[in-house]
């Protein structure tokens, strides 16, 4: 709900959402929108893609495991006051509820075009080591829906209610101007994240070691910030000139840190032409080795936060970015 507030009166009314056609944009409009900014809506820290749908194919829009092995199925196409999402989600889950580890690896190394296999891949993400049968042991259904599309929200009541684990990923569009709306729209998570609305310009961003060292020596010889893979990689898109990146090797702590230059490079993957523009980074002025590293629990003492360290890239407050820093250039002048 989103409430216009009078400053005088302090009255509050509620603001009125509206249909995608009072924009005169369609449904696939939206979408393509959305599907822009999934590396802020979806949390690579709590799942890990392994398959996004092709065009023709019978497939969900993106499918993700979290670190239990359960599958979440996404069904991001939007069509308002209609439920044919929602059946076709639940149809996905009739076709993939019944893949095995085998099957589902095929569809992570068919997106993913390393050559890596999805029980290392989970491995390396989340450290831990599931059996083939934990993985997809349960399915989760998350269905993309407008706030005004009442039937929809109806039937997903009734399908948890028969026990299934569907869940609306509400999204509502206000009036801005005459020709210009807002979206307010959740970021989707397994759990809460009471970080995620930190807007600082100190960022924490993973050198991806778990998953391919090459990727870190990369980033530490070549001083700079990087991400992988789409949606991920866009996460290089949010740093600004000037803003501090701490980069942080998993297992082992901060080991070095810089300011973005706000120039955002693109390169092909490793160099492969079959994964063209699938690496983004930024060169990192001032950048600085940090050794001894600074742990994960320090960081949390520094911060005074208890930080998850499984995603891409996050950002932390001005407080704890600044304390982080001066505690790093400290022990550097020791």
């Amino acid at each position: 709900m989103l409430l216009r507030i009078d400053k005088d009166t302090r009255k509050a009314t509620r603001v009125k959402g509206e249909p995608l056609s009072a924009f005169g944009l369609d449904e696939r409009g939206l979408q393509d929108i959305l599907f822009r900014s999934l590396d802020r809506l979806l949390p690579d820290e709590e799942l890990l893609p392994i398959a996004q749908s092709l065009p023709g194919q019978e497939e969900p829009d993106i499918l993700a495991l979290d670190k239990d092995g359960k599958l979440y199925i996404f069904e991001l196409k939007i069509w308002e006051a209609r439920s044919e999402n929602l059946l076709q989600a639940l149809r996905y889950g009739q076709i993939f509820g019944n893949h095995d580890h085998e099957r589902l690896d095929q569809l992570f190394r068919r997106s993913d075009k390393s050559g890596h296999h999805l029980k290392a891949a989970h491995e390396a993400k989340f450290n831990v080591s599931l059996k083939d049968k934990e993985f997809n042991s349960k399915q989760v259904f998350v269905v993309l829906t407008n706030g005004l599309d009442f039937r929809t929200r109806e039937a997903i009541q009734y399908w948890v209610l028969a026990g299934l684990d569907v869940r609306a990923w509400v999204y509502r569009i206000y009036r801005y101007t005459e020709s210009d709306f807002l979206i307010e729209i959740p970021r989707f998570g397994v759990r809460d994240n009471p970080y995620e609305d930190v807007d600082a310009a100190f960022y924490i961003l993973n050198t991806n070691y778990r998953y391919e060292p090459a990727d870190h020596e990369d980033m530490i010889h070549n001083r700079k910030a990087a991400a992988y893979g789409t949606p991920w990689k866009h996460k290089i898109e949010n740093l600004a000139k000037g803003d501090t990146v701490f980069l942080y090797q998993s297992g082992v702590g901060i080991v070095a840190m810089g300011v973005a230059s706000g120039k955002l490079s693109k390169a092909n993957y490793h160099g492969d032409p079959n994964q063209r523009d699938e690496e983004y980074s930024m060169s990192l002025e001032r950048f600085q080795l940090v050794n001894p590293p600074v742990s994960a629990a320090k960081i949390k003492e520094i911060a005074g936060a208890n930080y998850r360290f499984l995603g891409t890239m996050f950002s932390i407050d001005a407080e704890s970015g600044t304390n982080l820093k001066s505690f790093i250039e400290e022990q550097s002048s020791v």
